[in-house]
């Protein structure tokens, strides 16, 4: 069992795991209203466009987990 543990955390990528949970978190904080009060959109179109591109990057994080 542990054999498995290690071998699982030698093959996963943490820079990418880290960015896709950090693109998820900023997508998420943006569809509550959190990050309206750090960053100022011009329009709800940009609000929406910020939180799409943060959704894409985590995604995109998500596939280069594995190494």
């Amino acid at each position: 069992m542990m054999i498995k543990i290690k071998v699982m955390l030698k093959k996963i990528d943490f820079k990418m795991l880290a960015m896709a949970v950090g693109s998820f978190a900023i997508g998420l904080g943006t569809m509550h209203g959190v990050v309206q009060n750090y960053i100022h959109f011009a329009g709800v179109e940009n609000e929406m466009g910020f939180a799409i591109f943060a959704f894409m990057l985590g995604i995109l994080g998500l596939f280069g987990i594995k190494k």
